[in-house]
């Protein structure tokens, strides 16, 4: 007798996030833009600012944000009471490499920043396809140097580039440019972050056959090639290992840092990040897989509806506060 299976029933406050996203997309301005490359640009940048806005937004009395420029790349820091200055974590946001700025990610940055007790740097890199590959990654690449030798403090006397425990965060497309990001410091024999974590990073930008969700209504099959083409224009090879970090030398993978990668087991991007984790440990690097059950892709946004969206954040500030001498 054939089994009877019945539809997977969503928890309700999936339902509802993924309500919200399409609402905010469906929203955006698409008058007189015919190119669907450009519209799907349109949609990114209308959906970012208020990607997780859905609940009360965490309080963030006392959390100061002072504006830089980090060696030609504008970022601010995000500081809370109390931080220990010389304990940095630089953040490269998401938005397909076309949306997302630091301000989009001010309470995920502000909440990190209690969590860790790290100044936290948000890198407002170029955004394609103004500013095509490597744009991007090589403000990420600069503003990461930077932070190595520059604080919040600019009154304060610059502390020795190996007094300062530096690490590397990135979400989506902010993770590939996180892992790319580690690969080009790698390659340069440069200094690698202390402890690099990935969330829901876009590895693969070959987009193999394999690479499925189980129920992902933001990172789509579509929405990551129309992402990929956008940052890469033209005759971009998206497998460039600078743009599909799976593909990187098994030499420089193995100069990584303890790697933390997050993600939700129902997205897309679960593919991403169980290959390039298995690739990092084939490598002899110290890989931490925390795969997330029923969330939606980079579900740390929604911290006024998921407590998971608090208790990610808080492991990522365990892990890279770790190898901490306090």
């Amino acid at each position: 007798m054939d089994q009877i299976t019945t539809p997977r029933q969503r928890r309700p406050e999936l339902e509802q996030a993924f309500a919200h996203l399409a609402g905010l997309a469906a929203s955006a301005d698409l008058t007189g833009i015919s190119d669907p490359l450009l519209q799907f640009v349109a949609v990114i940048r209308a959906l970012m600012p208020r990607y997780g806005d859905v609940g009360a937004a965490p309080a963030l009395d006392g959390v100061e944000v002072v504006p830089v420029d980090a060696g030609g790349v504008p970022a601010e820091w995000v500081v809370a009471p109390g931080a220990d200055l010389a304990h940095r974590l630089v953040y490269i946001h998401g938005g397909g490499w076309v949306g997302g700025c630091p301000r989009d990610y001010r309470a995920i940055a502000g909440t990190l920043a209690r969590l860790s007790g790290a100044a936290v740097l948000m890198v407002d890199y170029r955004l394609a396809p103004e500013h095509r590959f490597p744009a991007g990654l090589d403000d990420c690449i600069t503003a990461f140097g930077w932070a190595a030798r520059h604080g919040p403090d600019a009154h304060r006397q610059r502390e020795h580039e190996a007094q300062v425990h530096l690490s590397l965060v990135g979400d989506s497309a902010g993770g590939n440019l996180a892992a790319a990001t580690c690969l080009e410091l790698v390659s340069r024999g440069a200094r690698v972050p202390d402890r690099l974590a990935l969330i829901a990073g876009t590895l693969d930008n070959q987009s193999p056959p394999d690479r499925t969700a189980t129920d992902d209504q933001v990172a789509t099959a579509e929405s990551l090639a129309a992402a990929t083409a956008a940052y890469l224009g033209p005759g971009g090879d998206p497998s460039d290992y600078r743009v599909s970090p799976v593909r990187g030398p098994h030499a420089l993978l193995a100069g990584f840092p303890p790697t933390l990668l997050q993600v939700s087991a129902i997205e897309t991007l679960a593919y991403d990040s169980r290959n390039f984790a298995a690739l990092l440990a084939n490598a002899g690097v110290r890989v931490n897989l925390s795969i997330w059950p029923e969330l939606p892709h980079v579900w740390h946004a929604f911290l006024g509806l998921f407590p998971e969206a608090s208790e990610a954040l808080q492991e990522i500030a365990a892990f890279v506060n770790r190898s901490i001498d306090r």
